[in-house]
């Protein structure tokens, strides 16, 4: 009901989606980020500036959010045809009967990780070093459920630590040492933004410790307009394919447009931090072995089963009641 009535106060934009029908006709999209622009975004904002998505046809309008759940409530809501978001949230927002499906993987790989000062020399890569030591995270079920499970695989149980909730001020709760260790920072920002700032960290990815591998950001839209028009998301696709095309193609085309086109005095952003996330980021929005934008139905189920397992989620899910089966360049895809 509450869904309904959001939408009901924007000005039904699931209906500009839905009418143009007509070939050669504009389609609006409204995408919400995940966050501020920064240099994951580039390929949305390559697509725009080169004219790809008008190319397909589409009038493509980029929102920053308000905060990083808002792009599934948007989606849910039809206040927005396209969000980037996180596969738990899609997972979550599923379980609680919101119409929201991914339709891309933005990263193929984890962003988040776990680390601690390199200073502090009792935590080694056994986690069961943090055994006695305090564990920040950011207070939400997917934090708990990834101190969950890297401890109890350690053969820790919370009596052998202090867990400490610190929201999302991560990087102050290390560096002033309230926290010895903290999960959740991702490797393309906070890591960046605490090597700048002079200090030496020891990294520790969480799938080493039994956390499966999560996208790191997905492309969600809403069900029911997807169905309605699968070939708009799909020529949307597209366009953000070339645009990727383009982010990897030239550096430093990439970051002139990130510093002239994001870079603004409400988001002000570091060159030299931008190049670094981009460098972090190719590798791991595209791999050998799954292009950009692809998913895999076996990377669904392992999240999906992770989740269950750290009563993150109570009801079944399956893959397809989250994702569409890969889009491939061709532009074919189906909802399972």
């Amino acid at each position: 009901m509450v869904l309904m009535t959001m939408c009901l106060g924007y000005f039904a934009a699931s209906e500009v989606v839905c009418a143009a029908e007509a070939p050669g006709e504009t389609v609006r999209l409204d995408v919400i980020l995940d966050w501020y622009p920064n240099a994951i975004h580039t390929f949305l904002y390559e697509a725009q500036q080169n004219g790809y998505f008008a190319r397909e046809g589409l009038d493509v309008h980029l929102i920053t959010p308000a905060q990083s759940v808002d792009a599934v409530n948007f989606v849910a809501s039809k206040r927005a045809q396209i969000g980037l978001s996180y596969p738990v949230d899609i997972i979550m927002a599923y379980e609680a009967g919101m119409p929201v499906i991914s339709i891309g993987a933005v990263s193929q790989k984890a962003l988040d990780c776990m680390c601690s000062l390199a200073s502090n020399e009792g935590i080694t890569e056994d986690m069961k070093s943090l055994e006695g030591k305090t564990i920040g995270y950011a207070g939400t079920r997917v934090s708990k459920a990834v101190v969950d499970t890297v401890t109890g695989n350690a053969g820790l149980t919370e009596k052998d630590f202090t867990l400490l909730n610190v929201g999302f001020d991560l990087v102050t709760s290390l560096t002033t040492g309230n926290a010895d260790l903290v999960v959740g920072t991702f490797i393309n920002d906070e890591i960046v933004t605490m090597q700048n700032m002079g200090y030496e960290l020891q990294v520790f990815s969480e799938q080493d410790y039994g956390v499966p591998e999560l996208y790191g950001l997905v492309l969600c839209a809403n069900r029911e307009d997807y169905e309605a028009q699968p070939e708009v998301y799909e020529r949307f696709l597209k366009a953000c394919r070339d645009g990727f095309e383009d982010m990897k193609s030239d550096e430093d085309a990439a970051l002139d447009l990130i510093m002239s086109v994001m870079n603004s005095a409400d988001n002000p952003l570091d060159e030299a931090q931008q190049r670094q996330s981009w460098e972090i980021l190719l590798p791991r929005m595209e791999t050998s072995d799954a292009d950009f934008l692809s998913m895999d139905k076996e990377v669904w189920q392992e999240i999906i089963q992770w989740m269950t397992d750290t009563q993150q989620i109570d009801s079944p899910v399956a893959a397809g009641d989250v994702m569409v089966d890969d889009i491939t360049a061709a532009g074919t895809a189906a909802v399972q």
